[in-house]
C-alpha cells in the first residue's frame, strides 16, 4: 500500500463500531486515524411481535438496521416469500446481500425520495403494507413519505442513537491539541454534535476539509457553516478515495 496519506490526521465521527474498516485504510497508507464519536448507537432489546408475511415489504433504513435488527427479523423473512426486502442505499444493501438474501435498493447515493421511485416499479403503493425497521428517535422522513404515497407503514426501532456533543472524550481532545487535516462524518446529526464538541475550535472544524456520504449530510454541513465539502458515493472504498486524491492532488502541485 502507497504512503499516499503519510502524516495526514483524519478524524473520524463515526459511532464505534462502524469506523474501523475508514480506521485501517487510512493507517495502511500512513495516515493516523481518529475515532472522535459524534453519536453511540445502542441496541434496544426490542422483539419483533406478528409475522412477516402480513407485509409487502420489509425495509431497512441503514447498515445499523441491520446489524442490529436483522437476526430479529430473519426468521420471519425466511418464512416469507413472496415479502420484498429493500434497503434506502447500497450499504445497507450490501448488509443484506451479505446474508444471502436479495435486496432492492436504489442506485447512487440513494435515500428516501430514490427508494420510493424504485418501489413505484414493484408495489402498488396505494394498497400495500410495509415494515420499516429503523432505529429510535430518527428523522422520520422515510416514513413520512411513504405515508404520502399511500402506503400503511408500520416501525420496529431495533436501535437507539444517543448524541455525543460534550469534548471530554480522550480522542476529541487529542485532536483538538495536536490538530488534524480532514474530518468525516456519516449522518447529519453527527454535524451539530461535532460543532458541539469543538465549541473552543469551532472555526477550525468549519474550514477543514468534511468528507461525508450523502447530499443531505453536505447540505446540513454547509448550513452551519462548513465551507469545504466533499460528498461521496459511500462511506468506504469511494470515500477513501476521494481522501487520498485530495491529499494527492497538493503533491502533484509541489
Amino acid at each position: 500500500m502507497h504512503r499516499t496519506l503519510e502524516g495526514k490526521a483524519i478524524l473520524i465521527a463515526r459511532p464505534r463500531g462502524q469506523a474501523e474498516y475508514l480506521m485501517n485504510q487510512i493507517e495502511s497508507r500512513a495516515g493516523r486515524a481518529i475515532l472522535c464519536p459524534a453519536i453511540d448507537v445502542i441496541e434496544l432489546p426490542t422483539k419483533l411481535i406478528g409475522s412477516v408475511s402480513a407485509y409487502d415489504a420489509v425495509i431497512f433504513v441503514s447498515p445499523t438496521s441491520v446489524q442490529m435488527g436483522w437476526k430479529k427479523v430473519k426468521g420471519l423473512i425466511e418464512g416469507s416469500r413472496n415479502t420484498l426486502i429493500a434497503a434506502v442505499g447500497s450499504a445497507t444493501a450490501n448488509k443484506i446481500l451479505g446474508e444471502g438474501f436479495k435486496v432492492l435498493f436504489p442506485e447512487g447515493q440513494g435515500g428516501a425520495r430514490a427508494l420510493i421511485a424504485v418501489l413505484r416499479d414493484q408495489l402498488n403503493l396505494s394498497s400495500s403494507r410495509v415494515l420499516v425497521v429503523n432505529g429510535d428517535g430518527g428523522d422520520g422522513d422515510l416514513e413520512d413519505l411513504l405515508k404520502l404515497e399511500g402506503l400503511e407503514v408500520d416501525t420496529f426501532a431495533c436501535y437507539r442513537r444517543l448524541d455525543i456533543r460534550d469534548a471530554s472524550q480522550p480522542e476529541c481532545l487529542g485532536a483538538m491539541r495536536d490538530g488534524f487535516d480532514a474530518w468525516v462524518a456519516t449522518s447529519r446529526r453527527s454535524i451539530g454534535n461535532m460543532l458541539a464538541q469543538f465549541k473552543g475550535q469551532r472555526t477550525k472544524l468549519k474550514t477543514t476539509p468534511l468528507f461525508v456520504n450523502h447530499s443531505a449530510i453536505a447540505n446540513e454541513a454547509l448550513v452551519k457553516g462548513v465551507t469545504n465539502v466533499f460528498v461521496c458515493q459511500d462511506a468506504g472504498t469511494a470515500m477513501i478515495q476521494s481522501i487520498e486524491d485530495w491529499f494527492m492532488s497538493f503533491k502533484f502541485e509541489e
